[in-house]
């Protein structure tokens, strides 16, 4: 497990991780996962974006980029939000709102490595209250475990006082290889028939439109993704996904499905997934330094987020699944990614 670095005092390792099928790169820098490769037909293929030293995710890298997403993922109206009576003012990262955890959320912590093996790793973050503005001491466990052609995400967290924990991995994936172009190729199903509707800075309104007959219905099959950013335009949503009410069992979320054959279905026990179809990847209005890595350079929908996750926004909105989280319980979470070829 060799040293990758030194974050302030703390020794950043990266590990990979992996199986006959998949070999996985793990920085604990963020939690990130810095590759993903597949074998196709007898060769390696990278699928996922990430840089290829420390000092390119310290100096300038993209935030969260194909990393752990905490203390909430997505965004929080306004910056703040009521517990218990009590206000709490976070971070304002973007615009007058808070999103992802901030400036110094989980993507810019380094983690301690709690436990490793060949197809295995736990890292494991103490997130000291205050932090971005949230209450409570908050200890989280991030687990990425390998099982064959299966890439496990497990989320584990508790906390010392009422608080927001809502965690996600924000991976940036392009199933031809991340150097290969975008990703318009792909073809996607979605198991969603309605989305948590936003306003034009992508805050969510509280309303929860069906997908029928809108570029946003990705339901029974995959569809092409150019068909439906030329209809409508590049996606950037929350999905619904389409469980019996209350159940918290494991269900495919989507499918995605590559030009070369490669599938990569994505299960979890989250209520709801975003869609994000790289629509500022290698724009000239965000930094240049964000845009390339692992010898390549990134272009405007050249990968595909898909993020499982609580749905957004939900301490501001009483019909959607809370994300509180209080002394005594413990967070969890359960997603995996399978891929396939033909």
């Amino acid at each position: 497990m060799p040293a990758w670095g030194v974050v302030g005092d703390k020794e950043v390792l990266l590990t990979t991780i992996k199986s006959d099928a998949l070999e996985v790169d793990v920085s604990s820098y963020g939690a990130a996962l810095v590759a993903v490769r597949f074998r196709v037909q007898g060769d390696w293929v990278d699928v996922l974006m990430g840089y290829e030293s420390l000092e390119r995710y310290t100096g300038g890298g993209k935030p969260n980029f194909s990393s752990c997403v905490g203390r909430c993922a997505n965004r929080i109206a306004g910056g703040s939000f009521e517990l218990d009576g009590q206000v709490y003012d976070l971070e304002k990262n973007n615009g007058p709102n808070h999103l992802h955890g901030g400036t110094e959320g989980y993507w810019a912590r380094a983690f301690d490595v709690a436990a490793v093996s060949d197809t295995a790793i736990t890292l494991a973050l103490s997130d000291p209250d205050g932090s971005m503005g949230y209450p409570g001491n908050v200890s989280v466990r991030v687990t990425y475990e390998i099982r064959g052609n299966e890439l496990h995400f497990f989320y584990e967290g508790t906390t010392d006082k009422p608080t927001l924990l809502s965690l996600t991995n924000h991976g940036y994936w392009n199933l031809k290889g991340h150097q290969a172009g975008n990703v318009l190729d792909h073809s996607l199903m979605v198991v969603g028939s309605r989305t948590t509707a936003v306003d034009a800075q992508l805050i969510i309104s509280g309303e929860l439109p069906s997908v029928e007959g809108t570029h946003l219905d990705f339901r029974t099959e995959p569809h092409l993704l150019q068909e439906a950013v030329d209809r409508g335009g590049p996606i950037d949503v929350n999905y619904c996904l389409d469980r019996p009410e209350g159940s918290d069992t494991d269900m495919l979320a989507a499918r995605l499905v590559g030009p070369n054959g490669v599938t990569m279905d994505v299960w979890t026990d989250q209520p709801g997934l975003q869609v994000y179809t790289g629509n500022i990847i290698g724009q000239p209005d965000h930094p240049e330094t964000w845009w390339h890595g692992k010898g390549a350079s990134w272009k405007r929908f050249g990968a595909i987020s898909l993020e499982p996750q609580l749905w957004p926004d939900g301490i501001h909105h009483k019909h959607f699944p809370s994300p509180v989280l209080r002394p005594g319980e413990t967070y969890r979470q359960h997603t995996w990614h399978v891929f396939t070829t033909a």
